[in-house]
């Protein structure tokens, strides 16, 4: 069976012997030739082979480069590939610190290319890493003779936001005929641009991973063999965790929102799959294989914050990938109503399956002895999106006024906002700062009176917003995205939006009608229980049963 692979360095730059303790590793481009007298370049690059199966046979390896100069077009065989022997660094190589290289290398044909791609056939090379990848140091490019005045060329590098123009290597495999087994589990791919930090070191805590997280799991559950493919800081790697296989595939390649390098990379490893899911819309484009599932955690895009959100790239780009998806899930109505009002008539079906609540760890206490204050807590992030600022001004300003209010807050930030609410907390003797890991997140739902959560824009069907309501407590959310979902003013909580007066006005409210606050609370669980995590394991299955019954 033959198989056709391609790959992307995580390694690329050059080296300039005018400048030879300069690096030039962040570079759009490199440079290869010389140039009049003194100037000489070189290119060094490295590919990772560690997802070619090891029974595989490279019939054929191509390197593939763009090239946007070309000072010697009239000149065949200008240049050579050579073998590097020795391990080095992106960012540390210098003309003046490179690796030795072997001095008989491959032909590389630059003739009469500019403003398009040339390639070079490096087989044997390619065959050598397979075999043996503690040999695989990468590839060192240079003149084949480099006292000539002038034979510059300039190749476009990984770091180059177009994927097409971007340096790589076309693979051609056998694989070995296999006949399936009965018993063999059908494999899935997610892919995301957040699971594991860049390096692999450990797992991210927010709510969009812990969903992927618990998908995963039940993708297991059913049989399925489950890979996450996310990016890396630049180099290719694999990781174990919770009994799944975590692939880092480099740079991200995020362009005007949308992670285009991520995608091609995906796609071009992702072949052999037999389900593909896509964790964001801003994963869709250029590439989506047939019959995938895209899972959106709602629109990020209801803020004056990026200059090309609703321009007609951004549009084409969204809705090119939107089409090519076989079943979109939004975990909001919002995101759907905004599609239906802007593409009424997007192709792809859609299915509304809100977030969920685990109801075995988060619910009511019985009532604690009444404290002399009353807690309200604030369990997200210190950033401005998520209304932070204004429950800090909110707080400051009633706690001058009243001595019976206690503010927590127990979300992670930058070290910078984490430092302020230290200092914050300090000051104030109003205001409590910790973090609290996710399995005892409850007891600070449980201790709290009622609980803000004033988002600005950016928001789903939010997790600390059921697991406050499953505990029985009043919320007081922003009026914006999947919120709305969850709650009904008046009747399990308080949507205003996020400024310091509106918060000031409903905190006071609540916290002098002690009946209302039971009211709400009692609501608020009942709400949660129609998003309980056993409703959402159960709609899963149906949804994929369904998906499955559309494609055969």
């Amino acid at each position: 069976m033959q198989k056709e692979m391609t790959l992307y360095p995580f390694a690329d730059t050059y080296v300039d012997s005018t400048m030879p303790y300069d690096n030039f590793s962040e570079k759009e481009f490199c440079l290869l030739g010389c140039f009049r007298q003194d100037a000489v370049y070189r290119i060094l690059m490295q590919f990772s082979l560690a997802e070619v199966p090891p029974e595989a046979v490279i019939e054929k390896a191509v390197l593939r480069l763009y090239c946007v100069r070309n000072d010697c077009m009239e000149t065949k065989n200008g240049f050579v590939i050579c073998p590097v022997k020795e391990a080095w660094e992106r960012g540390r190589v210098s003309f003046d610190v490179q690796p030795p290289c072997s001095c008989v290398g491959l032909p590389l044909q630059t003739e009469c290319a500019v403003y398009e791609s040339v390639s070079a056939e490096i087989t044997p090379l390619a065959r050598v890493w397979h075999e043996r990848p503690d040999s695989n140091h990468g590839i060192l490019l240079r003149a084949a003779d480099e006292q000539e005045e002038e034979r510059l060329t300039a190749f476009l590098s990984t770091r180059q936001s177009c994927p097409d123009w971007r340096p790589c290597l076309e693979l051609t495999l056998q694989l070995p005929e296999s006949s399936p087994s009965a018993d063999e589990k059908k494999r899935v791919a997610l892919l995301t641009s957040r699971f594991l930090e860049r390096d692999g070191a450990r797992c991210l805590p927010d709510g969009r991973v812990r969903y992927l997280r618990d998908l995963a799991r039940l993708l297991a559950g059913l049989g399925w063999q489950v890979d996450i493919f996310q990016p890396s800081n630049g180099l290719y790697w694999k990781k174990e965790y919770d009994g799944f296989r975590v692939f880092g595939i480099g740079e991200g390649g995020f362009d005007e929102d949308f992670f285009l390098s991520l995608n091609k990379s995906f796609y071009s490893l992702a072949q052999d799959y037999d389900l593909h899911l896509y964790f964001g819309m801003d994963l869709l484009y250029p590439y989506v294989f047939e019959n995938a599932i895209c899972v959106s955690q709602g629109i990020w895009w209801d803020a004056e914050k990026a200059p090309w959100w609703r321009s007609q790239e951004w549009y084409g780009r969204l809705f090119t990938g939107l089409n090519r998806v076989k079943t979109l899930v939004s975990t909001d109505t919002n995101t759907l109503h905004w599609l239906n009002a802007v593409h009424p008539s997007m192709v792809c079906r859609r299915i509304y399956l809100p977030n969920y609540v685990d109801l075995t760890m988060f619910h009511p206490t019985d009532a604690a002895e009444k404290s002399e204050k009353l807690t309200v807590l604030y369990p997200r992030r210190l950033v401005y999106s998520k209304g932070w600022g204004a429950v800090k001004e909110a707080a400051r300003a009633l706690l001058q006024k009243r001595e019976d209010l206690l503010f927590s807050f127990v979300g992670r930030g930058t070290e910078q906002a984490e430092q302020q609410m230290m200092l914050l907390a300090e000051r104030e003797s109003g205001i409590v700062y910790h973090w609290y890991p996710m399995e005892k997140m409850a007891t600070a739902y449980q201790a709290a009176d009622l609980v803000l959560l004033p988002s600005r824009y950016a928001e789903s069907t939010s997790f600390s917003l059921l697991e406050a309501m499953a505990c029985g407590k009043p919320v007081l959310a922003g009026n914006v995205g999947g919120l709305t979902d969850l709650v009904i003013d008046g009747f399990n909580g308080v949507l205003l939006s996020a400024e310091k007066d509106a918060l000031e006005q409903a905190i006071v409210r609540l916290a002098d009608d002690w009946e209302l606050r039971l009211e709400m609370g009692k609501h608020a669980v009942q709400t949660a229980q129609c998003f309980s995590k056993k409703i959402w394991e159960r709609r899963w299955k149906e949804l994929l049963l369904a998906h499955r019954q559309t494609i055969e």
